[in-house]
């Protein structure tokens, strides 16, 4: 197992694209950061909350002081892991179930985000990261951590956020995109880590002059913002999560493992995952040799090929109903194999995102994400002091709806939203959720303590 190493910050690269992105670096948000109620806003549909009066709040008190007042507050109120309320609160935000206190119309992505800037940041171990800033940059500080591992940012994850109100911040983590190290495809997995990882966001928050943001994510993105705030947790001021992944022996055998999980939700696509393989192997550690060309059996560009169109088959699947991570009863949506014939996994080795991206996932399975033993996600969750909200696809088939039930009963202020999309990111019913979500967490975060 590859061990981290202390940061190393060198020398810094940065364009900025925007003109008036002069205050970008500010460690502090301004008043514009409750804009978000304007009427342009509103359109979209607003939630209960918002017509409550969240948004009646003057502008005034929208200060970076008012927030970590607020902040600080809270956490003083949740010392010790005490709840506020007693138990997280559940919303279903999709179906005949759809509460009350969910949207009261279905939110989209937002239109335009304004690109504040872009640059690159040099960090340990050769690597040099590639980040974007996006939307106001005035509002209050988010960082976004994509999933995979390996899988990259796209620009079209600052339109989750409100532009008046959040200054997003988008980076490629190490290996994926445009962040690279000199070498070949073995050298992308060296010093990279969880906590390289953890460690580069710490970095990029230093350089960019945030004292305190919000981190959001997605999949593998709520493991690694979990990671990161068990070291940095008084630099966070909430947290908004899809798709929860903690990276627990269970998850490992409801994705990869011989008994009733993932492969019942898609048996042929699994057949054609493991029929190369002898039972005795460990399936990721064999995918990893093979696509490293160190199995003679399997050339690397089959590997991925056969790796990638599992993950895209289990995108589309259906999983058990209640996914609880059983299996039982499960079914392949019709639609999986034409997804997969859509989006055709590369026929030459690491061309392009989805090799890079399905050997880094590979490598951080084998290392069972570099945790040390009896390191637990939600025992570090017990001891959060800052709001969390999670959005979970009640028919996502990578990551069990077993896992957000367990984080939202762990941290002490957590509001899990419940949705009938999948596990990804771009099913509407997500969008619905996240947005509303990151919209509700701003509002929030400009009410005074």
């Amino acid at each position: 197992m590859l061990t981290p190493s202390l940061m190393n910050i060198g020398h810094v690269h940065s364009a900025v694209v925007a003109s008036d992105a002069a205050g970008w670096a500010l460690p502090s948000f301004q008043t514009q950061a409750c804009e978000v109620g304007s009427e342009a806003q509103r359109s979209r549909g607003s939630t209960a909350g918002f017509a409550s009066g969240l948004f009646r709040t003057p502008l005034a008190a929208a200060s970076a002081a008012a927030a970590v007042a607020n902040v600080a507050a809270q956490r003083g109120r949740l010392a010790g892991g005490r709840r506020l309320s007693g138990s997280a609160r559940v919303r279903h935000l999709d179906g005949p179930s759809r509460s009350t206190t969910a949207l009261a119309a279905t939110k989209q992505l937002h239109s335009s985000v304004p690109l504040l800037s872009t640059g690159t940041l040099e960090v340990s171990d050769g690597w040099e990261l590639y980040y974007e800033e996006h939307g106001s940059a005035a509002g209050i500080p988010v960082v976004f951590l994509h999933g995979g591992p390996g899988a990259g940012c796209s620009r079209r994850m600052a339109q989750l956020f409100d532009p008046a109100g959040y200054r997003v911040v988008l980076f490629d983590q190490r290996g994926c995109g445009k962040s690279r190290r000199p070498g070949d495809a073995a050298a992308q997995l060296e010093a990279n880590t969880t906590w390289h990882l953890v460690e580069d966001i710490e970095a990029l928050r230093k350089h960019l002059g945030i004292d305190q943001w919000v981190v959001a994510g997605g999949s593998w993105g709520t493991t690694l913002a979990l990671a990161y705030a068990s070291r940095h947790q008084d630099h966070i001021l909430g947290m908004v999560l899809r798709a929860a992944c903690l990276f627990r022996d269970e998850e490992f055998d409801f994705f990869l493992g011989p008994g009733h999980g993932a492969r019942t939700a898609a048996p042929l696509a699994w057949s054609k995952l493991t029929s190369w393989l002898s039972p005795a192997h460990e399936i990721a550690l064999a995918f990893r040799e093979a696509a490293l060309g160190q199995d003679a059996k399997m050339k690397p560009q089959d590997a991925v090929q056969r790796w990638v169109s599992w993950e895209m088959t289990l995108m589309s699947a259906k999983p058990p109903t209640p996914n609880e991570g059983s299996g039982k009863g499960a079914s392949v949506d019709p639609s999986a194999g034409a997804a997969s014939r859509r989006r055709e996994p590369p026929t030459t080795p690491w061309a392009g995102l989805h090799a890079s991206q399905a050997l880094l996932t590979m490598h951080y399975v084998v290392e069972r994400g570099f945790f040390p033993a009896n390191f637990a996600l939600l025992e570090e969750a017990r001891n959060f002091g800052f709001p969390l909200r999670i959005v979970h696809g009640r028919k996502d088939c990578v990551c069990p709806m077993k896992n957000a039930k367990d984080l939202a009963a762990a941290a002490p202020d957590a509001d899990l939203l419940l949705t009938d999309g999948g596990h990804s990111q771009w099913d509407s019913a997500n969008i619905d959720a996240f947005v509303s979500a990151t919209d509700e967490l701003c509002a929030q975060l400009c009410q005074p303590a």
